[in-house]
């Protein structure tokens, strides 16, 4: 007998900090039962994204509680124009395929938006007959091109080009064979149990000029305005302004820490830029260009409550995508377990399975919830002196920033009002995932809010970097089916991963023998180490060197970090114009892809990554020679594995050529971690 779930369960609890604490699911819940606004925001944070530290000056509290007292009598609109449709909130719920959820949880949220008077994006997945019914939708048209026809294109409001998403910028979707039951296979065209493969790039999308003939021939097609969506890359401005150059419509664009049904962990935690840095540049460089009038922007990731609203307009967005909220809405514990089919709350769980989401129940809660978004833009409207929702677009002279540095604020165009840093940097426990070295492969996650250094606690200025990935102006590469070239050359030989494995095990050094890796130390095999003959210096360490080998070993000591002397030697080699005679090794704390691909960035050739190596080794220290050997090639070749996807969501396809001493690839969430690395801050 199936489960109907129509109610709340209690949401997960973390002994780390994620950006969906239990505190925000609370109040969003809240919203979703009473219909009532949650109003915070009106002092900054310390901790936490841009937008909790930005306020808007003029707000008076007593102001905001006068107007929340009367909030349904004020002569305030917070609608949109929605390509002729008139939106009662400025929402778009969305883009979460069928199949991705579990098909009643798509109905309740396409039957929410309508009834709200919002919109709702339905994914790749194909249309199903009970969510065409259904008029606030926009259709998607993304890189696999699932269950498309003109009856598709030919439905709700809008249609929507997806070339990226959030949590996996450059990095295709694949819904497992596993999920792929009768009712999905019928909507996607493809055979029941295969899975659902997206590749990265749109086959026929390799540059602006190719997006444009395709928006043209959609537009031409469906007889409907057209979309980008879009991932906030290091450089949206310039794929904004390409898209805005089209017969585009407008621009969805999906900020770091937004919500997946399954991505990498490596690719959710360190590519793109958090929506918040993205918005006001775009904004800006729209205006700049002239072509901000009539273009519509909607900014997603991370965006729960009316003030997270307002704020986002204010920077320049003229609508939000709340699709993580509305989940959490309809009953999301956050508990990442989307990927695996088996979801507590019925939503991202397998369509024929025991549970079943009640449509009626989630969609009152996600209706109370838009309601109270709704309301709570009102308030905040009236008490700004506004009686319409168009008047707040971009006006970020209405905020002050508090605990940023001034580079970050000059970034974003926002008064800085008392200054600090970004970067959350503590000491935490760090989780290797099972997969690494049981399984060889990158671990994957469901669902979002984590941003190292920003929404969660950082271990080192490292994580604060994010990586560039590809959005329209490049095409990315499929590293499963494409050649990227990691080998790297030290002193006469030839390597195939740049991933160093420190000698502390004889299983270690065969595993690396074996995989074509680097040695790090002495051992009894005999097996050359890159350190043989080696000049082996502390970070900061005064060096002069002209040729050889120069390994940055963190567990010396030194009077700067790890990542920090780096950046330093290669710049200093290059400007010396000896760096392609002298190698750089980095030996320190490091755990994953991510790792070795920014210290690559910063001018590393060969990184050692203690940290990883480290936890294997005390997991399968009781095990046989032979077993561990095994567990270390799988960690080995997982790093490997995740360097190549990082590689390929940014169109990177050789190490040496196009990675290593590329600081470009590199943007900081902070401005003094910004200095210190020689990289720009996100947004420039």
């Amino acid at each position: 007998m199936r489960r109907v779930i129509k109610s709340y369960t209690e949401p997960v609890r973390r002994a780390v900090s994620e950006f969906w604490s239990e505190e925000r699911i609370r109040a969003v819940r809240k919203m979703a039962e009473t219909a009532l606004p949650h109003i915070d925001g009106t002092t900054p944070s310390v901790r936490g994204r841009v937008l909790d530290k930005l306020i808007f000056k003029d707000l008076r509290p007593s102001s905001l509680k006068e107007a929340l007292a009367r909030v349904d009598s004020l002569g305030v609109d917070v609608g949109v124009d929605f390509f002729g449709a008139r939106l009662e909130v400025p929402l778009y719920v969305g883009d979460m395929s069928f199949g991705a959820l579990s098909g009643n949880p798509n109905i309740a949220i396409a039957k929410a938006v309508t009834e709200a008077g919002a919109v709702a994006g339905i994914g790749e997945g194909g249309l199903h007959p009970e969510v065409a019914k259904y008029r606030n939708i926009v259709v998607q048209w993304a890189s696999a091109r699932f269950g498309m026809d003109l009856n598709l294109l030919r439905a709700g409001l809008a249609v929507n080009i997806k070339i990226g998403q959030g949590a996996k910028p450059g990095i295709g979707g694949h819904l497992p064979g596993r999920k792929v039951v009768d009712v999905i296979a019928k909507l996607r065209k493809i055979p029941v149990g295969s899975d659902a493969l997206s590749p990265a790039p749109h086959h026929d999308i390799y540059s602006i000029e190719d997006l444009a003939q395709r928006v043209k021939a959609l537009r031409d097609l469906s007889g409907k305005p057209v979309l980008v969506k879009v991932a906030a890359v290091n450089k949206i401005s310039f794929v904004a302004v390409g898209v805005a150059r089209s017969s585009a419509s407008g621009i969805i664009i999906d900020g770091a820490g937004a919500g997946t049904g399954a991505a990498p962990v490596v690719t959710r935690d360190n590519l793109g830029i958090p929506i918040d840095y993205a918005t006001p540049v775009v904004d800006m460089w729209l205006r700049r260009e002239g072509l901000r009038a009539g273009f519509l922007v909607i900014a997603g990731g991370m965006l729960a409550t009316p003030m997270d609203i307002a704020k986002i307009v204010a920077m320049g967005a003229d609508m939000a995508n709340v699709a993580t909220a509305a989940l959490v809405a309809m009953g999301c514990i956050m508990c990442h377990s989307c990927h695996t089919g088996d979801c507590p709350a019925a939503l991202t769980n397998m369509i024929g399975g025991p549970k079943v989401l009640d449509i009626e129940w989630a969609s009152q809660r996600l209706v109370n919830y838009l309601v109270a978004v709704k309301r709570g833009l009102k308030a905040i409207l009236y008490a700004l002196g506004m009686s319409k929702l168009s008047e707040l677009v971009g006006r970020r002279d209405l905020l002050e920033a508090y605990y940023i540095d001034g580079h970050v604020a000059e970034t974003l165009g926002v008064e800085l009002r008392e200054g600090g840093d970004v970067a959350w940097i503590e000491p935490v426990k760090v989780h290797v995932h099972r997969e690494y070295y049981e399984e060889g492969r990158p671990p994957i996650t469901g669902m979002g809010g984590v941003v190292p250094g920003y929404t969660t606690p950082a271990r080192r200025p490292l994580d604060l970097l994010r990586i560039e990935a590809t959005q329209v102006t490049r095409p990315p590469v499929d590293p499963y089916r494409e050649g990227i070239d990691v080998t790297v050359r030290v002193d006469g030989e030839e390597y195939y991963t740049p991933v160093t494995v420190p000698a502390a095990d004889d299983a270690a050094v065969l595993a690396a023998y074996a995989l074509g890796a680097p040695v790090y130390g002495e051992n009894s095999l005999g097996i050359k180490h890159v350190d043989e003959g080696a000049v082996v210096i502390a970070p900061g360490q005064d060096i002069s060197v002209d040729s050889g080998i120069v390994i940055i070993d963190e567990r010396l000591g030194g009077s700067i970090t790890a990542e920090e002397a780096v950046s330093r030697l290669d710049i200093e080699l290059r400007r010396r114009g000896v760096r392609d005679r002298v190698c750089i090794a980095v030996a320190g704390m490091f755990y994953t892809g991510a790792d070795v691909y920014k210290l690559a960035a910063l001018g590393a050739d060969l990184v050692v990554p203690l940290g990883i190596f480290t936890y294997v080794h005390e997991r399968v220290r009781h095990l046989d020679l032979r077993a561990r050997m095994m567990r270390y090639e799988n960690t080995i070749a997982a790093l490997t594995k995740e360097l190549k996807l990082l590689m390929g969501a940014g169109g990177v396809t050789n190490y040496y050529n196009t990675l290593v001493g590329n600081r470009d690839l590199l943007r900081s969430l902070d401005g003094k971690i910004a200095r210190a690395l020689g990289v720009e801050v996100a947004g420039r």
